[in-house]
């Protein structure tokens, strides 16, 4: 009761003392779709058209924790940043890929560091900086099926308001060879990212795009909205729709729809951040970045943070002294003090160390990793990894082998010289 005081009373206060809305500059947020800009009516449109319904949505929400919206496919930041300023009471993460046409295609082949060099990227962190506005994060990452299906594991949604505006066309495009191998048609593969990208939120802004793409859903189900509406059925849940709350003509009709769910969803943990790095322009390490001459674009060198994958984090974990003022591991069962206070902290932002790592520690006393290791760890790809751990696993059981053996025809059992030593030194 005391936290729903607090920020009722702040967000009123913070309301008071400035404009309704935020005035961004038309030349700094449109894109580009071959030669052609999206015309700026179509982004103060729909953002006049969602304005009221988002402030309904989030006075609905329960008011005894912060609130969470989050904006698939951000570019910019417009909506975002729209957002933010006008609800000081959530925090709103922008998901920028760079999968699509406004901000380029980096996200395919490219890493976590030249996402954040964008364009788009950097105007959007650069807005959150000049309006101050700490409840504004971009979070860098890459959303295929796959990942969406991971998400839509932990059971609960990750946000109370979402906003996927052009975007699902982009995601759909990166995940055809996953949808086959999980058994689906392109068609059905579409419908079921659609099904659990809604399931990640109970209310939601979406703007389908039109024909050339998703082509194979269109010729299954014939519009945007049944598409939509074949999606909802596939949740298992009951969804109300309203709209098209705002229509436009950009590569054929765009309509914006409204969906909530009907049916009771689990409320958000906000104690659980499922975003790997979280940035708003003034973090030490995007600085340093920023900083660093443009000769190696591809950052081949570990001794910075520059070649990190997609997935993982890139703020100054390293050196990084504990802001909770003490020695206490953040990461729970898992956390070894050998490999620093935040090592097994699966939910805090940019830790260097995944949980699953830090748990092969063991008990057995050891020397502080290097941060050498822990970046040449955060570099390695995901197969090498669990290519090397399997290896590990199966001397282990060679070497448990060899001494039942060994005890099994008299020998002693300290005669560690054996095969699976010689194999366990290569």
């Amino acid at each position: 009761q005391q936290f729903s005081f607090e920020r009722n009373v702040g967000a009123l206060c913070r309301a008071m003392a400035k404009p309704d809305d935020l005035d961004l500059p038309e030349q700094e947020f449109t894109y580009l779709a071959g030669n052609a800009d999206r015309p700026w009516q179509q982004f103060t449109g729909r953002w006049k058209a969602m304005k009221p319904l988002l402030w309904d949505m989030l006075q609905s929400c329960s008011k005894d924790r912060p609130l969470r919206v989050v904006d698939l496919g951000s570019c910019s930041g417009f909506f975002a940043l729209k957002a933010a300023y006008r609800h000081p009471e959530a925090d709103i993460v922008a998901i920028e890929g760079s999968v699509g046409v406004g901000n380029g295609t980096t996200g395919m082949e490219g890493t976590t560091s030249q996402i954040l060099r964008t364009d788009a990227v950097q105007t959007h962190l650069r807005w959150i900086q000049r309006l101050q506005l700490t409840n504004c994060f971009v979070a860098p990452e890459v959303w295929d099926y796959a990942h969406v299906c991971e998400l839509v594991k932990a059971g609960r949604p990750i946000c109370d308001a979402m906003f996927m505006l052009s975007v699902i066309h982009h995601v759909d495009n990166i995940s055809t060879e996953q949808y086959a191998s999980a058994g689906f048609s392109r068609a059905d593969g579409g419908i079921d990212l659609i099904a659990k990208l809604l399931l990640l939120s109970p209310r939601h802004f979406v703007e389908m795009p039109n024909q050339p793409w998703m082509k194979d859903m269109y010729a299954k189900y014939g519009s945007a909205k049944s598409i939509l509406e074949a999606a909802t059925k596939a949740t298992g849940r009951r969804w109300a729709f309203r709209g098209p709350i705002h229509s436009a003509e950009w590569f054929g009709q765009r309509d914006v729809w409204v969906i909530e769910v009907q049916d009771a969803m689990p409320e958000v943990d906000i104690q659980s951040c499922p975003f790997p790095a979280l940035y708003r322009g003034d973090e030490q390490a995007l600085l340093n970045l920023n900083s660093v001459s443009a000769k190696d674009p591809y950052g081949s060198n570990l001794e910075d943070f520059r070649n990190l994958p997609l997935n993982m984090g890139l703020e100054d974990s390293l050196g990084q002294v504990d802001p909770l003022g003490g020695n206490a591991l953040w990461g729970g069962a898992l956390a070894d003090g050998n490999l620093g206070a935040m090592a097994a902290c699966e939910n805090f932002p940019s830790t260097l160390l995944d949980p699953g790592l830090t748990a092969l520690a063991g008990s057995e006393p050891s020397k502080p990793l290097s941060g050498q290791v822990g970046l040449a760890l955060k570099a390695s790809p995901t197969a090498l990894l669990l290519a090397h751990l399997s290896l590990r696993e199966a001397i282990a059981e060679a070497q448990d082998v060899l001494l039942q053996a060994r005890q099994l025809h008299g020998q002693p059992a300290g005669n560690q010289h054996g095969v699976g030593e010689q194999r366990s030194q290569t």
